[in-house]
């Protein structure tokens, strides 16, 4: 038996010549072993086609017991149709290896291969078969087939969903002709793929513009990846953005992981709130942007990509700059092209048109009938909008909800809504709203004028004459807290 090893005895461990010797004093028990342990069918005739021998996978394959067959010749399988057809008698005539497939009576599929073993005199003695059940690797195939038509659907679906998302809800309504010139500017830099940052108020549609950029632009049909700066936390975001390789760090997935920055590989990268990236990460991002390339966490190697920056802030990045809080070079790169989007208070005109689109929406929406009458449309225009469009589409929507009447009246409106209590007011008075309502809504009035023009709780004190921590209280009483509410009641 040793001289069928292709290894030197002397240098085998002890271990290894014990093993070596037991196989060689049982060598017919080990030779049965491995053949019994096989998946596949091993099934041996003499060169007549009577059997001589099979493992125990022949009886999942034919359903009858291997005893059955022993000393029988071949063809009992077909004569008694336990299959269609066998390879033996061709092998018995050719004198070759012939390889076919076969159906039996339990509806397993084979592939036989049938190899003769001759003697020196160059006759048949034995002929050995091979037999793979293909059932399992074409349940498996088609299971892979499966799984790859329905990738393949919810791809589609997902392109469906992207371009959904970037088409609907996304249009532009405007009317006046501050907005008319950052559009006509937008067609003009749309195909070139400079970085751009939008500047603006919170809620004046930054995002907005920003798809409207990429559907106009020759990346319309790739990805779309927005990231919040501001919501993703400052511990996850360099992971969540730029990826990790294998074992970056403790927790992490096993294969690693794409960042947001990869997938919009050949598309547009929005960075909104840019201006809360932390400082440690800002090289980063100054690479990305001015080099088109990253490394993922815990990599070493850099990762080109194809994409155009769009980024947007509701914050002074110049005050930024100068505080030391944000680097003058970013800065410089994100601003290769900048605009900002005036506040609704800024442009009445396009109040008119967003009430109705807004209007028509949230009637579809919920499937109701809801109008406005002229005189609400005139304390809505008059209102100065601090949350602007974002605070619009908030109050059409909780009025279309809550309405009681299909029409919409001054009076039932929010009260600080209004501008004076005095429009609440029947001409002959005799419905008043209480005293303190009243009250409420002129020291709102107070403060959201002064907020609007000094911004600073320290110069509404002084110029109103109380503390600034009354002050304090107030902004958050009658703007920020409202904003927030009106959030959580339309939601």
């Amino acid at each position: 038996m040793y001289k069928h090893i292709n290894i030197s005895i002397a240098n085998m461990s002890y271990k290894q010549r014990m093993c070596l010797t037991l196989i060689n004093e049982n060598e017919n028990d080990f030779y049965k072993i491995i053949l019994e342990a096989t998946h596949d069918e091993i099934f041996v005739t003499d060169g007549s086609g009577i059997t001589l021998y099979c493992n125990k996978s022949f009886e999942k394959h034919y359903g009858m017991k291997r005893s059955e067959i022993m000393g029988k010749s071949v063809l009992y399988l077909f004569n008694n149709g336990y299959c269609g057809r066998s390879p033996i008698p061709i092998v018995q005539r050719d004198k070759k290896q012939i390889t076919m497939d076969q159906e039996t009576i339990t509806g397993r599929k084979l592939v036989i291969t049938a190899t003769p073993v001759f003697n020196e005199a160059g006759e048949i003695i034995y002929i050995v078969e091979d037999c793979r059940d293909m059932t399992e690797i074409e349940k498996i195939k088609h299971t892979l087939e499966k799984t790859k038509e329905q990738m393949e659907r919810y791809k589609a679906e997902v392109e469906i969903l992207r371009k959904k998302r970037l088409t609907t809800n996304e249009k532009l309504i405007f009317r006046s002709d501050k907005i008319k010139s950052i559009i006509e500017m937008i067609h003009r830099i749309s195909n070139i793929d400079a970085t751009i940052l939008i500047l603006g108020e919170s809620g004046t549609g930054k995002s907005a513009f920003a798809k409207y950029i990429h559907q106009n632009s020759s990346r319309a049909n790739n990805s779309f990846i927005t990231i919040n700066c501001a919501t993703i936390s400052p511990n996850l975001l360099e992971s969540e953005l730029f990826g990790y390789v294998p074992g970056a760090f403790t927790g992490a997935q096993k294969n690693g992981k794409l960042g947001l920055v990869e997938l919009a590989d050949g598309g547009t990268l929005f960075l909104d709130e840019v201006g809360e990236i932390p400082l440690n990460l800002q090289p980063k991002f100054l690479e990305l942007v001015q080099d088109h390339c990253f490394t993922p966490v815990g990599g070493t190697e850099n990762k080109s990509i194809n994409v155009r920056i769009i980024s947007a802030t509701n914050q002074s990045l110049l005050k930024l700059v100068s505080e030391k809080s944000f680097r003058e070079d970013l800065y410089y790169r994100l601003k290769v092209i900048d605009f900002e989007i005036p506040a609704l208070r800024e442009r009445p005109c396009d109040i008119e048109v967003l009430i109705p689109h807004f209007l028509e929406n949230c009637n579809r929406k919920y499937n109701l009938h809801r109008e406005f009458s002229d005189e609400c449309l005139d304390v809505l225009v008059n209102y100065s909008w601090p949350g602007n469009i974002r605070e619009l589409q908030h109050i059409v929507e909780q009025m279309v909800v809550t309405a009681s009447k299909k029409i919409t009246c001054p009076h039932d409106l929010p009260l600080y809504l209004h501008q004076n209590p005095y429009q609440l007011f029947n001409e002959d008075f005799r419905e008043l709203p209480h005293l303190e309502d009243s009250l409420h809504l002129v020291e709102k009035e107070f403060i959201l004028k002064a907020y609007s023009r000094f911004k600073s709780s320290y110069k509404i004190a002084k110029v109103l004459g109380i503390s600034q921590s009354k002050a304090n209280r107030m902004i958050q009483k009658y703007i920020t807290g409202d904003i927030d509410n009106q959030m959580k009641i339309s939601t």
